[in-house]
């Protein structure tokens, strides 16, 4: 073979390809492109880290293009797959294998132990169990890197923060169309369609609730962690979380600044006055006089505040807190052990409550402790607790306040990018708080005292 040939020839065949399937399978193309990019990642640890949280953040899993089980878990196990190739890579026989990132197996720990009272075989044992293992595993790894290198963590935080800029100019695209681009023909119900929607953008996620979680996470980065052009991600987030319409991540959201607030050692200066006057005006200007798609927008948002406790969605949640909340308080047991693994699920499947919607007690808490007691609930209730306090950075406060608050009104446990949100702030919590911005300080464990950040 000549050297013009080997310089050329190769290349020439590539373009051809890439003509032939974009013309032919352009979606066959895209997946091809997405599959190169993880293999490029899974190279080393560091771009592994980035791998793994784009398999969590940016998978939907109720898009199915032929997985050969449901989407969720190739989604999970994938994951799981990757923090487990990053383990061992980083894998030394002279360094000890317990660390602080195995606390996150304390939970499918209690859940073991809630299930034996109420034993009725391995498979809902398993089942239920999954995505707890899938969860701790992945943490640990998460946890292990970011002690590492803590400024590359902050990095890929940062990097993911972005990736809600494109991802939000998609929601607009959404809420002007009223289509989920692949989304719609993918489905795996038609509960997971622009149909279904509302009026309301879901990025690349597939459901609202997810969608606002992460704009949730990227304001959240952007504010705390700062870095060059930090305010573009915090206003995609923003404009993200308005169409998304999720009101769990509104009041979410609005706990996290509560938090950076407490942090702040002014707590009023002029250029934030100024900021958010011009925000609101701003806001305000585009809703009154803005463009057509901007009457839709308003109409979903004041359907989404009007009437907050009767409608639907929400009388929906009180048939079912009173239902879970009787079964849990009929003896001693049942609070402290649960009803069994999968107990929720059988629920739904034998009596199941009339009103069409998810059927899931939408609460994050209840469910678990529905199904695995007091000695699940107590040990994931502490790891929130010892995040949101001990943690050094601001950012992973903001996280878990947020996060915490916002997974009281849906079952998180099957949305990867919801759960990756709270490994997220995992991480940055015991990275190191050298960031502008992200420190704060050890005088007090009090969150009515969050203690003075260093001011940016």
């Amino acid at each position: 073979m000549t050297s013009s040939a080997k310089v050329f020839g190769l290349p020439a065949v590539l373009a051809v390809a890439v003509g032939v399937l974009v013309s032919w399978k352009p979606f066959l193309l895209g997946v091809l492109g997405l599959a190169a990019l993880l293999i490029w990642g899974l190279w080393t640890p560091a771009r592994l880290t980035y791998a793994l949280f784009a398999v969590l953040l940016l998978v939907p899993v109720t898009a199915d293009p032929g997985y050969p089980a449901k989407p969720v878990w190739i989604v999970l196990l994938a994951a799981t797959a990757i923090a487990l190739l990053g383990r061992l890579q980083r894998f030394h026989p002279d360094t000890p294998l317990a660390s602080v990132g195995m606390s996150a197996f304390a939970l499918p720990a209690a859940a073991v132990v809630a299930a034996l009272p109420n034993w009725s075989g391995p498979k809902d044992l398993i089942v239920s169990l999954v995505p707890f293992v899938c969860y701790a595993v992945i943490a640990w790894h998460v946890i292990e890197e970011a002690r590492q290198d803590a400024d590359g963590f902050k990095r890929l935080a940062r990097g993911f923060a972005w990736i809600g800029v494109p991802m939000t100019l998609l929601a607009l695209y959404q809420r002007v169309t009223g289509t989920w681009p692949i989304l719609d023909e993918l489905a795996i119900s038609n509960a997971f369609t622009s149909s279904a929607g509302a009026g309301r953008s879901v990025g690349t996620l597939g459901h609202p609730i997810v969608y606002g979680t992460y704009c949730m996470m990227s304001m959240c980065i952007a504010v705390a962690l700062r870095g060059r052009l930090w305010q573009l991600p915090f206003f995609a987030g923003a404009v993200g979380l308005l169409l998304s319409g999720t009101r769990s991540a509104w009041i979410g959201m609005a706990c996290a600044m509560v938090v950076w607030y407490l942090a702040q050692k002014r707590k009023v200066t002029r250029r934030g006055v100024t900021l958010v006057g011009v925000s609101v005006a701003v806001g305000a200007g585009l809703m009154v006089a803005g463009p057509r798609a901007m009457d839709g927008v308003v109409e979903m948002i004041n359907s989404r505040l009007s009437n907050l406790t009767g409608q639907s969605s929400a009388t929906a949640r009180y048939s079912r807190y009173e239902t879970a909340w009787s079964s849990l308080w009929e003896g001693f047991d049942t609070v402290v052990f649960g009803l069994g693994p999968e107990a929720h699920v059988r629920f739904f499947q034998q009596v199941g409550i009339g009103d069409q919607l998810a059927q899931t007690f939408d609460n994050s808490y209840l469910t678990l402790w529905y199904d695995f007691g007091l000695i699940a609930l107590l040990p994931f209730l502490i790891i929130l607790a010892i995040l949101l306090v001990r943690a050094k950075s601001l950012a992973a406060r903001m996280l878990v306040a947020g996060f915490a608050v916002q997974i009281f009104f849906f079952d998180y446990y099957l949305w990867p990018c919801a759960a990756a949100v709270l490994i997220l702030a995992a991480g940055l919590a015991v990275s190191e708080g050298s960031g502008r911005g992200d420190t704060v300080s050890r005088d007090t464990g009090s969150l009515a005292n969050v203690p003075l950040a260093r001011t940016g």
